[in-house]
């Protein structure tokens, strides 16, 4: 805080230099006295009305992305599987548009684009591994507490290398992450509260002050200084407790109360080892009809050679040996037939 009074300071100590106003709607200010002016830039932006120049392309992604934040807020462990894939859909996606638009390499149309293919891709490896899903639920939580911590120190210091914002995101974010894969439901129900409070306010932001309050955000993780910011700037900022309180109190006793996702995802594969014993054992009865069946026309064909093979036999007697000869009938009896088929039936 002493190093932006002395910056003032040294600002206003030279000549030629008008202090500058945020109700003003400047582009900068300059400094005199050289050969080509020097002009030191503001954000074009005043806080007595709202500017409507809109961008279209984000002017079509806020809604989408207000509307996944109530979803987030307060939908966000009932639906875990949509949730997982949104978690590292827009977290990386907002990554991304923020490192190319830094660098400035692409048009806007080129970051979004290449923001929204990296988002797809995390998104399914989120969506389909569970323990990568949770973790980055975690990170993102770890992320906004360590945003909300350098909110405040902003306040009292500002640091002067990048490495403390770094290293305070980082190590909350792990940690948060760390403890959201051992208590799962409870940590799910802050991040999803929390991630989901800050797209609204973000979208929200964007439409009244056309980002100001997140690159002020931005700027505190970069560890830059900043222009100042609007009153009204402060309360579009404190909404985001407000919502994540709302969001945690109704996840926990109305939409995530009786739901457990181990228990869906247990359900789900208990129904699948369930489904192929079933199709097992029909396979195997119908290995088995088919052998008995065929077993049957064997012995049927059999018997009927058998007792052609006798009655030829008894054709060639004489007739006196066929006197003494007791007949053989060559027809099977009805209880020759309710045996063969009562073994036919016990044949495994």
């Amino acid at each position: 805080m002493d190093s932006i009074r002395q910056g003032r300071q040294l600002l206003q100590s030279t000549t030629g230099v008008r202090d500058y106003d945020p109700t003003e709607n400047s582009t900068g200010f300059t400094i005199p006295g050289q050969d080509s002016t020097t002009t030191l830039p503001f954000q074009s932006f005043t806080c007595d009305k709202i500017d409507f120049n809109y961008n279209i392309p984000l002017a079509v992604i806020c809604p989408m992305c207000f509307i996944f934040g109530i979803i987030y807020t307060f939908f966000g462990y009932r639906f875990f599987k949509a949730v997982m894939f949104l978690t590292g859909f827009i977290f990386v996606s907002v990554l991304f548009y923020l490192i190319l638009t830094e660098h400035a390499l692409l048009p806007l149309e080129g970051n979004i684009g290449i923001a929204v293919g990296a988002g797809i891709v995390c998104g399914l490896v989120t969506m389909l591994v569970q323990y990568v899903g949770l973790f980055l639920t975690g990170f993102q939580l770890g992320l906004s507490i360590g945003i909300c911590s350098l909110i405040v120190i902003e306040q009292f210091y500002h640091p002067e290398i990048i490495w403390i914002p770094v290293g305070i995101l980082c190590g909350v974010g792990v940690i948060l992450a760390i403890i959201t894969l051992k208590f799962q439901k409870g940590c799910t129900i802050l991040g999803t509260s929390m991630f989901g409070g800050a797209l609204m306010i973000s979208c929200l932001d964007y439409f009244i002050e056309q980002f100001l309050m997140v690159n002020y955000v931005w700027e505190r993780a970069k560890a830059e200084l900043s222009s100042p910011v609007c009153w009204y700037s402060w309360v579009i900022l404190c909404c985001w407790p407000f919502c994540f309180l709302v969001g945690s109190v109704t996840q926990w006793k109305i939409t995530g109360e009786g739901y457990d996702h181990k228990e869906v995802l247990h359900t789900k594969k208990v129904k699948h080892v369930n489904l192929q014993r079933q199709r097992q054992r029909q396979k195997k009865d119908t290995q088995e009809s088919r052998y008995r069946h065929l077993y049957q026309v064997r012995r049927t064909t059999g018997d009927v050679i058998a007792q052609s093979y006798i009655k030829s036999i008894q054709q060639k007697f004489s007739p006196s040996t066929k006197r003494h000869h007791i007949a053989v009938p060559t027809e099977p009896s009805t209880t020759e037939l309710d045996s063969a088929n009562t073994t036919l039936t016990q044949v495994p």
